[in-house]
């Protein structure tokens, strides 16, 4: 009933400005109804709505109305981002400013770069969002717009929580909450959850709690239930992490505003939850029902994204699932695909390469799990290159900008050179010219000491002004290479996730490969090439997970590198292990040969040393003046007596030799109440002095 009423009053309006369009000859009532029905018709049909706002534009164009050109511009991009979720919208934004630009309309500029931020946020480019964001603080703080200037830096944050920099996400989310405090602006509850969210991120719980609740007394005041609702479903994904009872209580409140609303978006996410959660309790059947109710509820011209987002969970589950021996594993495997399919055909259809990226992983994994070798091996190619497609484009993009911007500050500084010789060039000749007038006329000499102390006084300011351009050129040149440098911090991490999927892809098909193979010796080998993968991969892993993207703490790498090996022989799960490092960090170029020669020696401990089942394996770096000595000690019976490490023949400890000389160090072998092997080596620095 309530939908019939909205439609009725949509059409008595529409009808009514029809009657006025038809009687009007004056282009400036044209215009303004003609855009007030392409408003009207956006909700309707979108292409009756493209029908009046071209007739807008052709009235502009007509009558060289340019800022109205733009206006209508901007709202068609408004139109394809909300009705179409198409990227067309910023084409026709991009015109829009092209526009305000040409007309110098600050605010028009200020305010689309705002909105270009937030498209480029929805489409996932995060740098681009972040570019744009920035702009238009540069006009906010131009014009002194507070309220605008809150909303960028609130905007600004989100961006740098996007991208993992959760430091400087809270820098801008402060900010903004200093000035939504002091103009007294109504967002601040937006501000405390995004705060919130920042440290959730990051790990701090309870600093997390705090500003959500902040948030939600805020709007609970001001009666705001959308954003009530929110705050409840943030708060219970705040629990998600260590309490689910509570999670599913928050939650649930969340729920029961989204009805009373009948906001079928939320809805279908809430059961999207619900299934995640049963999920994380072992409740697979529970959790697949939520799944489908989810898909269910999603109207049909609902979130791509969503539904993405739903078909990505349920795949999860169905591939937890086929190892299980009560269901039927290829009618699941099939279904799985299928989804797998429609994932990929979402995100063709809003252009994602991140979507379309996760979408040939779940592929390849599926086809994994049918034993399709042929498939898989095609998917698991096009998972990588889409993984490099979405990493050059970025990076290309960012370095065609730091160019632009590198080439246009260049020419700049030389002009503002030129123009400061010429202007003190001319301050000399006019002083030239007064000291002669002085010696000719020495009647005006009271007048000309005069003019010189003006002529001082002129120069001492113009230097003063000079100096005070180059204090703000310089601040600039700062920020830019602050951002340049935040932005290949973002470039390296992804380069490091990167370089770590590609090596567990590479890890799977190994995996995969061994499936037909019978011979034991075959099989091990196999089995250690996976391991030295394994190893490199959790070096990438570990420094894109770190702050400091230069290197990584050797006992945490060490340790989850020993849980990693032991977990391939449960049968020797009470065997003890033990890393003693302290605080030592290693440099990429130094981890890399050191994680493969923890490799070959925890995997031929485990192999070898605990035949009866116990025993313990204990690793031990320190730091000597100059050099670093490894041990590797474990309680098993030892190599045979006549045992020689310098002249052993296996591949993994002619491996362990030749990595200990690349770093240039050593490597020893002797029983002490069990195998000991001392690797002694140089880091990076070292070994250049040396070279």
């Amino acid at each position: 009933m309530t939908n019939y009423t909205f439609a009725s009053d949509n059409q008595t309006k529409i009808d009514s400005l029809n009657q006025i369009l038809l009687k009007t000859t004056n282009d400036s009532t044209s215009f303004d109804v003609c855009f007030k029905l392409g408003r009207q018709w956006e909700s309707l049909n979108f292409d009756s709505a493209m029908y009046y706002y071209e007739k807008c534009i052709t009235i502009s164009e007509h009558n060289d109305w340019l800022h109205e050109k733009a206006k209508i511009l901007l709202n068609i991009g408004f139109a394809y981002m909300y009705v179409k979720h198409s990227k067309d919208a910023i084409d026709y934004w991009l015109k829009g400013l092209e526009l305000y630009i040409k007309i110098n309309d600050s605010i028009g500029v200020m305010n689309t770069y705002y909105n270009l931020g937030y498209f480029y946020a929805t489409f996932e480019d995060f740098p681009k969002s972040i570019e744009n964001f920035i702009k238009a603080e540069e006009f906010a703080l131009e014009l002194n717009h507070d309220k605008r200037l809150a909303s960028i830096y609130n905007n600004l944050g989100l961006m740098y929580n996007y991208t993992g920099l959760y430091d400087k996400a809270n820098t801008y989310n402060f900010k903004s909450l200093k000035l939504c405090e002091s103009i007294g602006d109504k967002s601040i509850g937006n501000t405390h959850i995004n705060i919130g969210l920042n440290y959730h991120e990051a790990g701090n719980l309870e600093k997390s709690l705090e500003h959500y609740f902040k948030g939600l007394s805020i709007f609970q005041a001001s009666g705001e239930k959308p954003y009530i609702a929110l705050s409840l479903k943030n708060i219970g994904d705040n629990y998600m992490d260590y309490n689910l009872d509570s999670a599913v209580r928050y939650y649930n409140k969340a729920y029961l505003i989204y009805r009373e609303l009948n906001d079928l978006e939320s809805i279908s996410r809430h059961f999207m939850v619900m299934g995640i959660i049963n999920y994380k309790r072992n409740n697979y059947v529970n959790a697949a029902s939520n799944y489908y109710k989810a898909i269910d509820i999603l109207p049909k011209n609902g979130s791509r994204k969503l539904l993405f987002t739903i078909y990505s969970n349920i795949i999860d589950l169905n591939l937890y699932l086929v190892d299980s021996a009560d269901v039927n594993k290829q009618k699941l495997l099939n279904k799985t695909i299928r989804f797998s399919k429609e994932m990929n055909q979402i995100a063709l259809e809003l252009g994602s390469y991140i979507m379309e990226t996760k979408s040939y992983e779940k592929l390849y994994k599926a086809y994994i799990k049918m034993g399709n070798s042929k498939q898989a091996i095609k998917f698991a190619e096009q998972y990588i290159i889409a993984k490099d497609s979405l990493f050059s484009e970025q990076k290309q993009k960012t370095v065609a900008e730091l160019q632009t911007k590198y080439e246009t500050e260049k020419k700049e500084l030389e002009i503002n050179l030129l123009n400061s010789e010429n202007e003190l060039i001319n301050t000399r000749l006019s002083q030239s010219d007064s000291r002669r007038k002085t010696q000719r006329v020495t009647i005006y000499l009271l007048i000309i000491g005069f003019l010189i102390v003006v002529i001082f006084i002129i120069i001492i300011y113009r230097f003063y002004l000079q100096k005070r351009k180059a204090n703000t050129k310089l601040t600039t040149q700062n920020t830019i290479i602050s951002k340049q440098k935040e932005e290949k911090e973002v470039l390296l991490k992804e380069i490091h996730h990167r370089v770590k999927n590609n090596l567990q892809i590479i890890s799977s098909l190994l995996n995969l490969q061994t499936r037909n193979i019978e011979d034991e010796s075959t099989l091990s080998a196999m089995a250690d090439g996976q391991n030295r993968v394994k190893a490199m991969a959790l070096i990438h892993q570990k420094l894109y997970q770190n702050n400091d993207l230069a290197s990584i703490k050797f006992k945490d790498y060490t340790s989850q590198l020993l849980n990693q090996i032991a977990g391939m022989y449960p049968e020797l799960k009470d065997v003890k292990r033990e890393v003693v490092a302290g605080h030592i960090e290693l440099d990429i170029d130094t981890a890399i040969p050191i994680g493969l020669i923890l490799s070959e020696l925890i995997t031929n401990a485990f192999k070898y040393a605990f035949t009866n089942g116990e025993g313990i394996i204990t690793l031990t770096l320190e730091q000597t003046e100059h050099n670093y000595i490894l041990e590797v000690q474990d309680t098993g019976p030892g190599l045979p007596k006549d045992f020689d490490l310098s002249t052993a023949s296996s591949i993994g400890l002619r491996l362990v030799r030749r990595l200990s000389r690349q770093l240039y160090g050593t490597s020893d072998y002797e029983y002490k109440n069990g195998s000991r092997f001392i690797i002694t080596f140089k880091d990076t620095l070292s070994r250049k002095k040396t070279a």
